[in-house]
């Protein structure tokens, strides 16, 4: 049963990954710190898979255990791979309501 979830936390990762570099394709203005963020998030994503391959490669019997902490990782991970993606969604779709008209009419009041 811990394969599946941890093949599942690989897939989620995956996404983030892929939402992480169409946000890096899009080349609209975004500021600074949104770059940075993706960034990060793309990095630790990048650190995650990292770490599930070694597991998977040096130590398999950790994932498929069922132990309570085999569990507990990979559940942390699994839930910081869907706050990622979450995040990353955000600042795609904020980054494009901010080019809107609503904010245009703010900056001039």
């Amino acid at each position: 049963m811990m394969l599946l979830i941890s093949l599942a936390a690989l897939v989620a990762y995956l996404l983030v990954m892929l939402r992480c570099i169409a946000f890096a394709i899009d080349t609209t203005e975004r500021r600074q710190a949104d770059n940075a963020e993706v960034g990060y998030i793309l990095g630790a994503s990048l650190l995650f898979l990292t770490s599930y391959v070694c597991l998977w490669v040096f130590e398999p019997w950790k994932l498929t255990s069922n132990s309570t902490y085999s569990a507990m990782f990979v559940g942390f991970t699994i839930f910081n791979a869907a706050y990622f993606f979450r995040r990353v969604g955000a600042l795609i779709v904020g980054r494009n309501r901010r080019r809107g008209p609503r904010r245009a009419e703010r900056a001039h009041e």
